[in-house]
């Protein structure tokens, strides 16, 4: 196999917030899958490492995302999976071998794939299998008819750290000091109830295909979640069919696992799976 693969980016250009990106230079592939509501901007810092190392990289923007909160109603999960996976040939057509990593909602996605596909290592940060507030998620089915829109940021603290380090990231010159900004953003920053309904059935389709997944797979969960419940990554590590399973805890962290201060940890964490578990470099 031809692994001379030639890309005009480089981990300094990754600055891509509502496209997808592809970099292929190494023989072992890594496919990165953003959360709900996310876009590539939350896997940069693990993309710019990858590539760093000589690893090709596929981060696909999936549909609805990247862009006004209006284009994810409509879309339908499977959508999201069929992008995935077609992140996931596009690196199999160049690669010996391909690893997933998914990011919350990414990270159902990754264990739907790796039911599916030839997955050669897995893993996963802050599985969304069950979130904060679940119940109230559960009822969008039925919500979904009466209501259009849920503001996730309606009661939100604008002091919170990680909140900060997440709308640095996605607003870089919002100024969150600022009230009228902070109240703005309370207005604005909406989800279709519909997209939160097809969150849930992924939920329950990567819930139902755990047993299936027998790739070795890495959880990497926050101690101090406030949007995925941490029991998720128990429940995972409890009922995937993977022999090779591992959860690593994040002692003090949230659910931005790669964004912010602590962004670094969680990388080399998940740079040193993917080398032992490759057995070979990139």
């Amino acid at each position: 196999m031809n692994h001379s693969f030639q890309s005009s980016l480089s981990p300094a250009s990754l600055d891509i917030r509502s496209r997808s990106f592809a970099v292929f230079t190494g023989a072992t592939g890594v496919l990165l899958i953003h959360g709900f509501g996310g876009d590539p901007a939350e896997v940069l810092p693990l993309a710019a490492a990858l590539i760093q190392d000589g690893y090709s990289v596929y981060a696909p923007l999936l549909p609805g995302h990247g862009t006004l909160p209006d284009a994810m109603a409509g879309v339908q999960w499977q959508q999201w999976a069929e992008a995935a996976a077609h992140g996931f040939a596009a690196l199999r057509q160049r690669c010996d071998n391909v690893v997933i990593v998914g990011f919350s909602m990414g990270g159902l996605l990754a264990l739907i794939l790796a039911a599916h596909l030839p997955v050669a290592r897995l893993a996963v940060l802050a599985p969304a299998l069950r979130l904060r507030g679940q119940l109230l998620v559960n009822l969008s089915s039925i919500a979904r008819h009466v209501i259009s829109w849920y503001y996730p940021l309606a009661s939100a603290d604008f002091r919170d750290p990680e909140l900060r380090a997440l709308l640095r990231n996605r607003v870089p010159d919002a100024n969150l000091d600022d009230p009228l900004v902070c109240e703005q953003l309370r207005r604005v920053v909406r989800v279709p109830m519909e997209a939160v309904h097809q969150l849930t059935l992924v939920q329950r389709s990567a819930r139902r295909l755990l047993p299936r997944v027998t790739a070795p797979t890495l959880i990497v969960q926050g101690r101090n979640d406030q949007t995925v419940d941490p029991r998720s990554a128990e429940q995972i590590l409890r009922h995937i069919g993977s022999i090779d399973r591992r959860l690593i805890w994040m002692e003090g962290y949230g659910h931005q696992l790669l964004v912010g201060d602590g962004g670094e940890r969680t990388v080399r964490t998940i740079m040193a799976w993917i080398r032992d578990n490759t057995g070979r470099d990139a």
